[in-house]
Formats: structure tokens, sequence, C-alpha cells
């Protein structure tokens, strides 16, 4: 009995959060998979879709544990279906004619336009589309995304550019609105209608900082070191405001208590392997004794982790705390007006 108990808990431990979403969405059947899909941002529905599509051995014990009170209407396959054909079809439901396509990364027909459109899409795609643009438009498209999703289209454009895209991104405040109109007909051949008005906020040093953030491998130092051969004020600009994974030992403990909350076991080990012993501790001494026992043991005794994945999962965290800091529930280090 003990054997199986631990058994259990061992397979618990593989199944992500995000494989844990596939799986309940391939077992829900589509038409309450698509309702949840609708409420789900693109770069949500890109990365479940992506998991439905791989997730492979799954068995009832895996689906017992992610939704329990479906386990008797299912038949000896575990699914019953075929994961990526079943995908396929569940996008176009959720999405309509265009939707089967968001799977090979193509733009969604006339359900979404221009830039909007572009955040359908996977981030090798966009680069690819980018990397024989000006680097002024590819710096309005960057600005234009979220963070992670800007890091990840940097990533793949000509390096010889990702300097001049982020200077530009930093010295870029304000932009006409007809300018967006005109990139938007460009990128999807579609119109905008209404003229003049107030500038459009966009970019800045700040919005350079959190794409940089996000970049990891080393990128973002040599960005900086590039920018800072012409622009020195710009790049010590930009390295001011930005925030990476050591920073977080400056977060009080109730802010430390508040990422843990928010942040999966799994993830939060996997990017303390990566941390030095000061900011392991602080993150241990901030859960219970029983979670912080285990974590140890985890840390101590698990395999080697890949570099690529402590970079990626202390970036999650970084996001995290970023979404938490902008929700005024964590106080970043060395700036805003203290909690009471």
């Amino acid at each position: 009995m003990a054997e199986s108990v631990i058994e259990e808990v061992a397979n618990e431990k593989e199944i992500t959060s995000l494989n844990k979403a596939a799986i309940l969405l391939l077992s829900l059947g589509k038409d309450s998979a698509a309702k949840v899909l609708k409420h789900l941002n693109p770069r949500e529905v890109q990365q479940i879709g992506s998991a439905m599509t791989s997730v492979e051995n799954v068995s009832h014990n895996d689906i017992q544990r992610v939704m329990k009170s479906f386990l008797n209407e299912l038949g000896e396959d575990a699914l019953g279906v075929d994961p990526s054909e079943y995908a396929q079809s569940l996008m176009a439901d959720a999405l309509g004619a265009g939707g089967g396509h968001l799977m090979d990364a193509a733009l969604l027909g006339d359900q979404v336009k221009g830039l909007e459109a572009l955040k359908w899409m996977h981030p090798s795609t966009i680069s690819n589309m980018l990397r024989n643009e000006h680097p002024q438009v590819v710096a309005i498209v960057l600005s234009y995304f979220d963070s992670d999703q800007a890091a990840e289209v940097l990533r793949g454009i000509p390096q010889r550019f990702q300097a001049e895209v982020i200077y530009r991104i930093a010295t870029l405040t304000t932009i006409q609105p007809r300018a967006l109109f005109d990139l938007n007909d460009v990128l999807e051949n579609a119109s905008s209608d209404g003229e003049g008005g107030k500038l459009a906020t966009i970019g800045g040093e700040k919005r350079a900082a959190e794409i940089l953030n996000l970049v990891g491998g080393g990128v973002d130092t040599r960005i900086l070191d590039d920018i800072a051969i012409e622009h020195e004020d710009v790049s010590k600009a930009i390295q001011d405001k930005m925030f990476v994974f050591d920073d977080i030992a400056g977060i009080d403990d109730r802010g430390i208590q508040t990422i843990v909350g928010e942040v999966p076991n799994e993830i939060l080990i996997v990017a303390l392997k990566g941390a030095d012993t000061a900011l392991r501790e602080k993150f241990l001494s901030n859960v219970s004794k029983r979670q912080a026992d285990i974590m140890r043991d985890d840390l101590e005794t698990g395999g080697p982790v890949k570099l690529s994945a402590v970079e990626e999962a202390q970036r999650t965290i970084i996001q995290t705390v970023r979404r938490l800091a902008d929700e005024e529930r964590v106080m970043m280090p060395g700036g805003g007006e203290e909690f009471v």
C-alpha cells in the first residue's frame, strides 16, 4: 500500500500544469472545451493547443488526478481521440473557420486583423516575417506584444538587428495613431477607421527592460553592450529598469510568501537549481517546515537540470513577480511606497 502511494505521488510530479490543462480539455468534449478556450488569450490558446497535440501515454490514473468525476465515463482508451486531429478540430470550433490553422501558426482569416493577428502566430513565424523589416517596424510590433512573446520573437531576428530594435523600443514613447493604422494595413491588408487623436503610448525604456528580462541566455548583456557603444545613456537607463532573478532576494518575506503561493512547486524547484545559497534559503524560510524539507530534498538529491530549463523557470517567476507588483501585491526591491 505504501509503495503504491509513493508511486502515485511520484507520478503526480511528472504532469505539468500545462499538460493537466491539455488532458482536461481533451477529456471535456469539444463543445465544453471550446467554451473554455474562448476565455483565454492567444498566448494561452497556443500553449494549450501545442500541449494537446504532444500529450501521449495518458493513463487512467493521470486523468483521475486531473478530473476524477469523469473517470467512469471514459472507455478503455483513456482519451478515445487522436490528440492532433482533436486539437485541430477544437481550435476551429472555438475560434471560427480559420481556428484550425492556429496549430501551424497561420493567421485566423477574418477573425483577427493586423497587429492583433500576429499574436496568434508562433514566435518563429513572426521572426521570419520581420527579419527583413526596418528596425523601427520591428520595434513597434514588439512593443505591442506581451513581454514574453516579444522576447521570443527578438531571439529569432538576426543578431545584428537586435540591439538596434531594443534601442528603438527604449526611445519610442509615442506614435501617431495613423502610423499604427498604416502598419496594421501592411501586416494584414486590413483597413482601420479613425485618424488623428492623441498620440498612442508605446515602447519606452521600461518596455525595453521588460523584454530583455525575458530573453536570457546572455543575449540581454550582449544587446546592452552593443547599444552602449553609441548610446551609453540609453543602455544604462534600460539596465537600471531591468529586474533579474537574483533581485528577488531584495523582496520582503511577505512578498516571497505571496510569490510562493503563485508559482507551481515544480517550477520553483527548477528555478532554485540555478540560484545561490542565500536566495534558496530566502524561499525555504518562507514556506512551511514540511514543504521546506521536501524542497531541500529535491534540490539536493534531484538529478541535473538543463540550463535552458532553469532559465525558463526563472523567467516564469520573473513574470509572476512583475504581475504581482502591477497588482500591488508585492513591493519590488528598491522602489515604490512601502505597504502598511
